[in-house]
């Protein structure tokens, strides 16, 4: 039987890659999908919900001849990211949603 992930683990797991990424003011959204191990559809799922509760910037930025998409989180997703992570510690074995 198929184990699914809740979907606050989802929402950590890509506030997580974004913030892992923030030392380079930008997280590409290719990263993102993958570091979250989630497919496209159900990814911009998740990105458009955060881009909408105000903790993700969506910014387009000239790559040579493309254009690439990348994210930031806010001071918002920085505070909720850091909220979510204390509420999850204190509910489940230490790093259980980092699997």
């Amino acid at each position: 039987m198929a184990r699914y992930r809740p979907a606050i683990k989802i929402v950590l797991r890509i506030l997580e890659c974004i913030s892992r990424n923030q030392s380079k003011d930008r997280a590409l959204k290719t990263h993102v999908i993958q570091c979250a191990n989630l497919k496209t559809t159900s990814a911009e799922k998740y990105i458009d919900m955060l881009k909408e509760a105000g903790y993700i910037m969506e910014k387009r930025e000239d790559w040579g001849e493309r254009t690439v998409i990348v994210y930031e989180l806010t001071d918002l997703g920085k505070e909720r990211f850091d909220w979510f992570k204390t509420i999850n510690t204190e509910l489940f074995r230490a790093n259980e949603w980092l699997e």
